[in-house]
């Protein structure tokens, strides 16, 4: 069984590659690099997990997760930012969509984004949504 931080991770992923995916390259844990052949793609990673302290010994524990989901789309036509944008809307009305990632998590918030574009040869655009999921462990393990 896995740890309940891989388990956010797999439900943001399956929530993103549910039908129809909102892109056909969707990873988890990538590296930054992708193919120069994919137009879009997705990766989700786990950053940081805080518990929630003063829990009474025995008791569950609450935890405040950070995901990032980072998007990329290239394009030879429109600037990065152009280029990002629709498959930036997709991911945000998905994960929008079903905020307890199908029970998974209690909420998941989005707590900010960053940017970046590039312009060398296939113009590129990056964009990184950081989410907070709050879930809940049992004593003794992490599941």
């Amino acid at each position: 069984m896995s740890t309940a931080f891989s388990q956010v991770v797999a439900a943001v992923v399956a929530a993103l590659q549910a039908q129809p995916p909102v892109c056909a390259s969707i990873h988890r844990a990538r590296t930054y690099v992708f193919p120069e052949q994919e137009a879009e793609a997705i990766s989700v990673q786990w950053e940081q997990s805080l518990p929630q302290t003063g829990t009474i010994a025995g008791a569950p524990i609450d935890w405040s997760t950070r995901i990032t989901v980072e998007c990329y789309a290239r394009s030879v036509r429109d600037s990065g930012d152009v280029a990002v944008d629709p498959l930036l809307e997709r991911v945000y009305a998905r994960l929008a969509a079903d905020p307890s990632l199908g029970g998974v998590v209690t909420d998941l918030q989005l707590a900010g984004m960053e940017a970046e574009n590039t312009s060398e040869g296939k113009k590129t655009g990056w964009v990184r949504l950081l989410y907070v999921a709050d879930h809940r462990t049992y004593n003794g393990v992490l599941i």
